[in-house]
């Protein structure tokens, strides 16, 4: 049969008035409990844009009957299949962005207007990697029906994609800490998402450099086919009030059901095939984690055993002494951060946290932290793999149900983050309708929420429109206005940094031992000309293993009154959203401050880049007008900003620390920090002797020559248009070429 495409050339029609919801929370008690840890001014905020987002989620999901429900504080937002209801998080009602949290609501009554899964069979669902699968897919074919049908909403789309970018910054971290490598099947989802975003801004298909080859393999396989999938979503006027299919006149819900059918079949015979591969991939690499933390977990149980002494007999037969070492070595490394880790958090107060949770995937016993895969020798893992299937079927069988219980147990926690942008997942909702617990039928649910419902009141219903048209029309914030006019410098440079962390993850070969795997032909020659003997040739080569570096960047900003001239600020905010966002991405550890007479905060070391944190962002460029006499910004405490923010540097583990310096003028010392105890040459003098900080400055503008006689590294006289460009070569310099600095 044709799949059935949509009708973007019908004409649409203005909706049928219906009458507003006034918000009635299903659960009175419930709802009081949530509100009990907030202060009455918290609650009258929360329900006050409780209503706000109330509206647009009926405006958006043409469900007036549809509660917007209050969720568990940091529990997030989803759209609630089973019960209809949207809920919502009343933490970010208070933190999040307005922009956000009309983008959001719109998004979630999107996916109640088009979403429809409760067709596809709960054995494809129980698959892994499937539901993520049709997961990346749907968001962007939500999106697209809400920026169509509601052309409003199309300037937040950027909102939706900066979100896909902080939650994917998140779940790289989280497959680091928990699985110890970049799963493919993840890493292709999230290219779906940014494919999408590229072809919402007018740009040809460009798949990322960065990926592995088999995920670029498997992209570019089905991308023109999940763009297919996406772009089957109904036109308002389908869903409102229906269509033809064929020569058969349907109703909305018909042709809604008939989109997300064709959108899933899709899915299933075209995209997933490939992306299945990337699944088994995946899954033989957790088989040889899992090999590893039982290894890890025989380490730490006797400790008479150490390194690749610990390592199976059979399996070190396989293997070379180099691979031997290198294998021991990554599992040394990963219990000692473990142990570092565990620490940390007793020191930090937060050792309870994890009690009582048993790991899935060792049924509850410490496994220590996962190793990192990456940075083995493909030769090795492969050897790894060969040994795993050596071993006898009930001891492959064991590592397998390991693997897949781990596996399952991070997509799951991916799924929790996308899953609420779509419709229930057909099984949790088949084992919730399969509990023994008594509910209420869905007639009754019904007809209760029907009772909750009023009259439709004229004078109500045009000042419901009203607070739509007021909403919607709210300009975006600074930070995602300018990041908007940087956002290809951002991708640029994320793009050129992975690049380099990649090519550093190829093996190279060091020269200079008695033994080794091959000859240095050129140091040999060089030997046998100077009479050196072969016994005691040092011309072998071995394999040297990667050693990437850990980085700690601090970026201070001048916020004195000269930075409001000549477009200073603006620009250099610019250049700070260019190092943000980046560096966010790369999962860099960063922290960005501004200074005149005192020290603004804006993101912190270990903080994760968010919503809150850009809009926080955003007032700084208010800080550089309160010039009066009693002003801030009439000082630039340099000498004093650059020692607290070296001390917080510095208490940073990483291996290579940068804090960057942005002033466009020389010292002006308030009487709190008068300039004899910190003259900004001391003060830089003091960080270079005492501390193991590299510093660099850059002279924002004309007759910053000043900046070169401070730091020893330095670039003055930067053109303010150019700020932006200037720092993202910078910072692509420092990550290169660390050692230069």
């Amino acid at each position: 049969m044709e799949k059935f495409r949509p009708q973007p050339e019908m004409p649409r029609e203005e909706p049928i008035a219906e009458p507003e919801m006034v918000y009635r929370s299903l659960d009175r008690r419930k709802e009081k409990d949530l509100l009990a840890e907030f202060t009455p001014e918290q609650q009258a905020e929360i329900k006050h844009k409780q209503q706000i987002l109330s509206s647009l989620a009926h405006f958006i999901g043409k469900d007036f009957r549809m509660p917007v429900d209050l969720n568990e504080p940091g529990a997030g937002w989803h759209w609630d299949f089973q019960d209809n209801v949207i809920r919502i998080d009343p933490k970010d009602l208070l933190e999040k962005p307005i922009d956000y949290l009309r983008f959001v609501i719109s998004h979630e009554g999107g996916h109640r207007r088009i979403s429809r899964t409760d067709f596809i069979p709960l054995e494809e669902w129980k698959q892994p990697g499937f539901s993520f699968m049709m997961n990346a897919i749907e968001d962007p074919r939500d999106n697209n029906f809400v920026a169509e049908s509601y052309p409003k909403f199309r300037e937040q789309m950027a909102l939706a994609y900066q979100e896909d970018l902080d939650f994917e910054a998140k779940a790289k971290q989280k497959a680091d800490q928990k699985l110890g490598y970049q799963p493919r099947f993840m890493q292709a989802g999230f290219e779906y998402i940014k494919q999408w975003f590229r072809e919402t801004e007018g740009k040809d298909f460009q798949i990322s450099e960065s990926l592995p080859d088999d995920v670029k393999a498997a992209v570019a396989a089905t991308l023109e086919s999940a763009r297919d999938s996406w772009l089957r979503y109904p036109s308002r006027q389908e869903a409102d009030n229906g269509g033809k299919i064929g020569r058969k006149k349907v109703d909305g819900e018909t042709m809604i059901k008939e989109y997300a059918r064709t959108s899933y079949e899709i899915n299933r015979d075209e995209v997933w095939p490939e992306f299945k591969k990337l699944i088994e991939a995946d899954m033989e690499d957790q088989k040889t984690q899992e090999l590893l933390k039982d290894m890890q977990q025989s380490q730490q149980e006797g400790d008479e055993k150490s390194g690749q002494e610990g390592l199976p007999q059979n399996l070190k037969d396989k293997l070379t002494p180099e691979e031997q070492q290198a294998l021991g070595e990554a599992i040394k490394s990963a219990i000692e951060e473990a142990r570092k880790e565990a620490e940390s958090a007793e020191a930090q107060g937060q050792g309870e946290e994890g009690e009582g949770k048993p790991q899935s995937a060792s049924e509850g016993k410490p496994s220590g932290k996962p190793v990192n895969l990456d940075s083995l020798p493909q030769e090795l893992k492969q050897k790894i793999k060969d040994y795993i299937e050596s071993l006898p079927e009930d001891q492959r069988r064991e590592i397998a149900e390991k693997a897949q219980a781990a596996f399952k147990e991070f997509e799951e926690a991916l799924n929790e983050e996308l899953q609420g942008k779509m419709s229930d997942n057909p099984e949790r909702k088949a084992e919730r309708e399969e509990a023994a617990q008594p509910s209420e039928s869905r007639s009754e649910r019904q007809d209760r929420t029907e009772r909750e419902v009023p009259g439709v009141d004229p004078e109500e219903l045009r000042k419901y429109r009203e607070r739509i048209a007021k909403e919607v029309k709210k300009d975006a914030n600074v930070y995602e206005t300018m990041r908007q006019e940087v956002l290809p410098l951002i991708d640029k440079l994320e793009t050129e940094l992975r690049e380099i962390f990649v090519a550093r993850k190829a093996q190279g070969w060091k020269s200079g031992f008695t033994t080794g795997k091959r000859i240095d032909i050129k140091r040999r020659i060089q030997e046998k000309a100077k009479a050196v003997p072969a016994m005691e040739s040092k011309a072998w080569q071995k394999r040297e293993l990667p050693r990437e570096k850990d980085y700690a960047i601090s970026l201070l900003v001048d916020l004195s009154g000269s930075m409001a001239r000549d477009q200073k600020i603006e620009e250099t905010f610019k250049a700070v959203i260019v190092l943000s966002e980046v560096l966010n991405r790369l999962s860099i550890n960063l922290e960005i401050l501004g200074f005149n007479d005192r020290l603004y905060e804006y993101q912190s070391f270990g903080e994760q880049m968010s919503k809150l944190i850009r809009e926080h962002m955003g007032g700084m460029l208010e800080e550089v007008n309160d010039t009066s006499d009693t002003g801030k910004a009439q000082w630039n405490d340099d000498g004093w900003a650059l020692e607290q923010a070296s001390e917080r540097l510095v208490r940073q583990k990483a291996d290579q620390k940068f804090l960057v310096v942005l002033s466009d003028g020389t010292p002006e010392e308030s009487p709190m920090h008068p300039r004899g105890k910190y003259e900004l040459g001391k003060m830089i003098k003091k960080v270079l002797d005492e501390t193991d900080a590299r510093l660099i400055g850059l002279g924002i503008g004309r007759g910053t020559e000043h900046v070169g006689s401070y730091y020893p590294n330095s670039i003055a006289n930067v053109k303010v248009k150019e700020m932006a460009e200037k720092l993202a070569d910078l910072i692509k310099e420092v990550v290169a070429n660390y050692d230069k600095f």
